[in-house]
Order: C-alpha cells, then sequence, then structure tokens
C-alpha cells in the first residue's frame, strides 16, 4: 500500500508493476539529437566508433544502438567502424581511441561516448596524443568535463542530465500525486542538447 515512485534508472518490468511511476531522463531522444548534429557536422558522411556504456542495462542499449539506429536511417553513408564497452576509466578509453585512430586512420570521423566523464577524458588525450583534433566527439550526459570540453570547443555536443533535475522532477510529480493531480505513468526530463 506504499506508493513507490521510481526515478533515474530504469527498473525491471516485473519492478516497475509495483511502481505508482517512474521519472528520469529519456535515453532515446538524446541519442537521436546527437546523432542527428553530428551528421549534420559531417555531411552525413564518414566512419564513426562508439564507446559504449556497460553491457547489459537500458542505458547499455540507448547508449549504443540509439546512435546506431538514428544514423542508418537519417545518414546511410555514415559507417559504424566499432562499438566497444571499455567500461568507465580514463586510461582504458585513451587507449581503445588510441587503437582506433591507428587501425581506422582518416576513416576514423567521429568518437561517440556513452560518458562525457572519464571514457572522454581518454578520448581527448587519445586525440591529442595522436595529433586529430579533426575527430568529431559526441557524449552522453551532463559533468564538468564535458561542459568544459564543449566551451572549449573540444566537444560538438553533450546531453542535458542534471542528477538533481533528475530529483527533483521525481519530488515534483511525488508532490502532485499527493495533491491529487493526474500524473503520468513515465516522466521524462526534456531532451536538451548542450
Amino acid at each position: 500500500g506504499i506508493p513507490v515512485i521510481a526515478a533515474h534508472m530504469l527498473a525491471s518490468e516485473e519492478a516497475l508493476k509495483y511502481c505508482l511511476l517512474w521519472t528520469g531522463p529519456d535515453e532515446w531522444a538524446p541519442r537521436r539529437e546527437l546523432s542527428k548534429l553530428l551528421a549534420k557536422k559531417l555531411g552525413n558522411q564518414g566512419g564513426y566508433a562508439i564507446m559504449s556504456h556497460n553491457p547489459g542495462g537500458s542505458t547499455y542499449f540507448s547508449r549504443g544502438y540509439g546512435y546506431v539506429s538514428t544514423l542508418s536511417q537519417i545518414a546511410p553513408d555514415m559507417k559504424l567502424l566499432d562499438l566497444q564497452s571499455p567500461g568507465f576509466d580514463a586510461e582504458k578509453s585513451k587507449q581503445l581511441a588510441l587503437d582506433w585512430i591507428k587501425r581506422f586512420r582518416g576513416d576514423l570521423k567521429a568518437i561517440i561516448a556513452a560518458d562525457d566523464g572519464p571514457q572522454m577524458v581518454g578520448i581527448i588525450e587519445a586525440c591529442a596524443q595522436a595529433k586529430r583534433e579533426d575527430i568529431v566527439l559526441i557524449a552522453a550526459g551532463n559533468s564538468k568535463v564535458g561542459m568544459d570540453g564543449v566551451k572549449a570547443g573540444k566537444i560538438l555536443a553533450i546531453n542535458y542530465e542534471s542528477p538533481a533535475a533528475c530529483a527533483a522532477t521525481a519530488i515534483k510529480v511525488a508532490a502532485d500525486w499527493f495533491n491529487g493531480k493526474k500524473v503520468e505513468r513515465a516522466v521524462y526530463l526534456p531532451p536538451v542538447i548542450i
């Protein structure tokens, strides 16, 4: 009899049936928007590689295949060169990016990261070390690293995904529900691109 509101991470189907509602980021919409921006920047041409989220959760699929599915529709001449999950370690991300740069050479036009923090730190370091500032970078997330990278022109774009806004949304929806207002079963943060 206790109302449960799940927030941020998507719960399993079994758990969701016991929840009043869920709030959090729409993991797919920002990937579509970032894909459109990337395709436009590259003129709908070129190869890209993706550092995806850890396998097994909803973010793994959205932060990998959200880009692949969108780019295959809107820019079919763009080619997925590789998709790997190195975790969230800057050094491992750097080594993977250096491998891609060496292996794919001039075909590598963009790197997409599931994280604008440690993964992006490694990617930026790899691009600098290889003297490949021409590689276009985009990422999911909204950390200080990502914000500074966008401001400095090292990252084309990231998406707004504030933990504070996510928590505030859940609290606002809970207050609405307790005050008898109609609430949706899923309430998403807006898919804003930075």
